[in-house]
């Protein structure tokens, strides 16, 4: 093992060397401590503040169903954009560090608007069986690494289970998205007793109308929690829908 961890060693600079790491978004040399991204196309994402009209609309929308408390999210989500590109990366080409990074610029926006002291845990948007077979992981649960690494909450893996295999969001409306994820979500009995009067995070990579986390959101507050959170990556431009 030593000898092989000193060949590795050797190896490492020369074909970095040869083979420079570059930006997967714009194919720029990373400098020293960047990975997979570069800053400037960091950079280039657009923040989501809570003054926005956007995030009003939305946290007001949540809120207005009874099971979520409010809404926390960092970024814009525009078509063709570097955060595009980013997500789907994370959710389609196995680059789960993407996710992790992503979930700690998350878990800076937690921690400066919410005592997270008053927080159970975390229970990221669940994949069904067969796409989690499919994809390999939950993209979301990468994500709430990220924000564990800067928060230290824990998530609550296993707790909500997605039962019910719906249609990709994408290209529905509004009506139609909520359909689509009614009674999806059930919880795993033997684990209910942590949502007793807890407050809980539920995470998500992108909120567009809100119909997936509030379908999950109903299911932990139906189930004993005292309190939900929304929180995402990003929010998108409902200008954007069908």
């Amino acid at each position: 093992m030593p000898l092989c961890s000193a060949l590795a060693s050797f190896v490492r600079p020369i074909f970095e060397f040869a083979y420079p790491p570059i930006c997967f978004v714009c194919e720029a040399p990373l400098r020293d401590g960047e990975k997979k991204v570069c800053g400037e196309c960091w950079r280039k994402i657009g923040y989501v503040q809570p003054a926005d009209e956007l995030y009003q609309e939305m946290e007001a929308r949540l809120r207005a169903t009874g099971h979520i408390d409010s809404l926390i999210s960092s970024f814009l989500f525009e078509k063709e954009g570097t955060l595009q590109s980013l997500i789907h990366e994370l959710k389609y080409n196995g680059m789960t560090s993407i996710g992790v990074d992503l979930g700690k610029r998350l878990g800076d926006r937690i921690c400066s608007v919410l005592d997270i002291s008053h927080v159970n845990g975390m229970v990221a948007v669940p994949l069904h069986r067969v796409k989690k077979r499919e994809r390999g992981y939950n993209q979301c649960e990468w994500i709430c690494e990220g924000i564990h690494d800067v928060t230290g909450l824990q998530s609550r893996h296993g707790l909500l289970r997605r039962v019910r295999y719906t249609r990709s969001q994408t290209r529905l409306t509004v009506d139609e998205r909520r359909e689509n994820v009614s009674d999806a979500f059930v919880l795993d009995p033997p684990k209910d007793y942590l949502l007793r009067d807890g407050v809980f995070l539920i995470v998500d990579d992108v909120i567009t109308t809100g119909a997936t986390i509030e379908a999950c959101a109903k299911v932990l507050v139906e189930g004993g929690a005292k309190r939900t959170i929304a929180c995402s990556v990003a929010l998108a431009d409902r200008s954007a829908l069908p």
